[in-house]
């Protein structure tokens, strides 16, 4: 290569760099044999002030005019200087002499095919955002990380859950990078290619994507109520009182399906009986608050304003049924 090419090229990935941090991309210097990063300090644990560098205008012209002049262009995913970074999905083709794709994937000849797959099954359209040819045939889908809740990590091929979304289908996110297009590869001799429209840019996940990308939220904890305690200075009444609320609300929160709103009326009536042996323990507050986590805590269908409404009503029966039945 002659010493202009050498310097046209070193002046085209410095454009190419400072294009992408313009943008509020943070870019890294990356190697045209292997694609690896050239210089450290962007994983996923990496800092604000870690990460500074990257996004610096004077140290990328120092990068590209210096050492790595002829360096690939790496994006970094993950985070971006103004807040919104980048997930890319890099669609990959299959290694010569690979298998061919069976089960769930059997036909798919690429991760073109993987996500066009998983896009049928969603009933969504083919994502319009910006996108990049890759020197192998694949192709790279570059969207907008999340502007709520946890950002999107890396994850390659198959796996067990999100962020993975496929064979031949990987995903680059915080801690992650991808060569820019007008890169060229070593190995291939073809340059990474932008295939979208000049005016397109990274565009916001769509949902369907988002929610494959987005690990599934662990079911909240079911809070089963309490014992309610009374001190060794209690009566008697109330203990038998608090042994009794404690009762009722283990048989709620047991209950089976199609028994649970049957069993809390009967708990929430036979308290309310009891109300005046100890008023003290089984005040209506407290009865209310044990047996509503307790039917909650077995799931009765209706949810919270289904079983108010159940306690209020076995409570109020309770109540009058229980009046006077001391008095002689």
């Amino acid at each position: 290569m002659s010493t202009r090419q050498q310097t046209n090229m070193a002046e085209h990935q410095l454009s190419v760099a400072l294009t992408w941090i313009g943008r509020g991309i943070p870019v890294i210097p990356c190697s045209r044999t292997d694609k690896g990063p050239m210089v450290k300090g962007f994983a996923r644990d990496a800092t604000p002030e870690d990460l500074a560098p990257f996004s610096d205008p004077e140290q990328v012209r120092a990068w590209w005019s210096g050492r790595f002049k002829r360096a690939h262009v790496g994006i970094l995913t993950g985070r971006g200087t103004d807040g919104r970074g980048l997930v890319v999905v890099d669609l990959d083709m299959p290694k010569d002499g690979s298998a061919p794709l069976a089960g769930r994937w059997a036909g798919c000849s690429g991760g073109t095919d993987v996500l066009e797959l998983l896009m049928r099954e969603a009933g969504a359209q083919w994502p319009d955002t910006y996108t990049v040819l890759t020197p192998s045939g694949g192709m790279h889908l570059y969207f907008l990380q999340p502007t709520e809740g946890l950002l999107i990590g890396c994850a390659t091929g198959d796996g067990p859950g999100a962020p993975h979304l496929g064979p031949l289908v990987d995903v680059r996110g915080v801690g992650g990078l991808v060569i820019a297009a007008g890169s060229h590869s070593a190995a291939q001799g073809k340059p990474y290619t932008r295939v979208s429209p000049a005016d397109v840019r990274p565009q916001p996940l769509p949902a369907w994507l988002l929610e494959l990308l987005r690990p599934a939220a662990a079911p909240a904890p079911v809070r089963r109520p309490a014992p309610v305690r009374v001190l060794p200075t209690g009566d008697r009444a109330e203990r038998a009182a608090a042994a009794a609320l404690n009762s009722a609300a283990e048989r709620v929160s047991t209950a089976a399906a199609g028994e649970r709103n049957g069993k809390l009326y009967g708990a929430a009536r036979w308290l309310g009986e009891l109300h005046e042996t100890a008023p003290a323990v089984l005040d209506e507050t407290t009865v209310r608050e044990q047996l509503l986590a307790a039917a909650l805590a077995a799931g009765l269908q209706g949810g919270e304003r289904e079983a108010l409404r159940t306690i209020r009503s076995g409570w109020e029966r309770g109540v009058r049924d229980g009046s006077g039945a001391g008095a002689a």
